[in-house]
């Protein structure tokens, strides 16, 4: 789908428009959105970022995503001007440099580019910045670029981000948008109450710290029980990834013995020492967190939008 198409869906008479998970967390699937629920979102973005008839938006992600057509809705409530382009990792250089836009949406990949490009870009008054978390290196290139960007939280099912937080190298919660409620579920999990909607229960482990504040943990489905201990991935791959420079993951396989295996996959080829990375994993994890296993693959498993599938099954690092 591309954006004049899906603004000619946007602008019929139905009430409900028909839009795609991610698949992060399995199969995509096809829901459906009502577009009361989708405008009220759009209103709540475009009161924080103060979003008028004057301003001018511009997309570099897909409209086959709820991001990219949220972009689209949030300028066709406020009346201003919208562009958009293919999405690339070399995003918004096409554009001329004195072009102001008052708001850009991005993924985490395309914000390298713009950090280190700042001064042949146009200006770019807010970014926000979603579809997967972003590594702790790039927040520090964001606060120390002074780019005013802002990470999202979200997804399709409440019609794209339900709260913000500013990227900054310190450890922020996401604040929630006003009438927005959020309780931990019985299982640790996140779960998102939206005016006029049933309870949105995620998957998502989280640490509330106020009743429009939290954080996000992990993934409850992520987690690795090995020897009867649980093991947060994301844990591991924050401590560990001063040490690769590549793409990775840490996930666990099926061990007959530990129930499962942490394993650390590297995309790319073998660029170091194998028993070197072990080593310096070894001075920041204890033993029972270390992975038992280093492998490198050409190309890490995606869903569609380009987020990371992390596997337990070996079959999908298969090359």
């Amino acid at each position: 789908m591309d954006y004049p198409r899906f603004l000619d869906i946007w602008r019929n008479l139905d009430s409900e428009i028909e839009v795609s998970t991610s698949g992060s967390t399995g199969t995509p699937k096809k829901i459906f959105l009502e577009k009361r629920m989708m405008r009220e979102s759009a209103e709540r973005t475009n009161n924080f970022f103060n979003i008028s008839a004057a301003s001018h938006l511009h997309s570099c992600i897909s409209p086959d995503f709820i991001g990219g057509k949220m972009m689209a809705v949030r300028a066709e409530l406020a009346g201003c001007g919208f562009s958009w382009e293919n999405p690339s990792n070399r995003p918004l250089a096409d554009l001329p440099k004195n072009r102001v836009l008052d708001l850009v949406a991005v993924v985490p990949s395309q914000m390298n580019f713009i950090t280190d490009s700042l001064s042949r870009l146009p200006d770019i008054k807010n970014i926000i910045v979603g579809g997967a978390p972003i590594p702790s290196i790039l927040k520090g290139k964001i606060h120390e670029s002074g780019i005013n960007a802002y990470e999202t939280y979200g997804m399709t099912e409440t019609a794209s981000h339900i709260a913000l937080r500013k990227i900054t190298s310190d450890r922020i919660p996401f604040v929630t948008f006003e009438n927005i409620g959020i309780e931990k579920s019985d299982s640790g999990t996140l779960v998102i109450n939206l005016p006029g909607q049933p309870p949105v229960i995620t998957t998502d482990l989280c640490e509330i710290v106020s009743e429009r504040e939290f954080f996000i943990i992990g993934r409850k489905d992520n987690i690795i029980i090995t020897g009867a201990k649980k093991v947060n991935p994301l844990d591991i791959e924050e401590r560990i990834r001063q040490f690769i420079p590549q793409r990775f993951i840490v996930t666990a396989f099926p061990h007959n013995l530990w129930g499962e295996r942490i394993v650390l996959i590297i995309e790319g080829r073998d660029f170091f020492s194998s028993d070197s990375l072990m080593k310096q994993i070894s001075e920041v994890l204890p033993a029972w967190q270390k992975p038992k296993e280093i492998i490198f693959v050409d190309k890490l498993p995606e869903t569609s939008n380009g987020k990371l599938k992390r596997s337990k099954n070996p079959e999908d690092y298969r090359s």
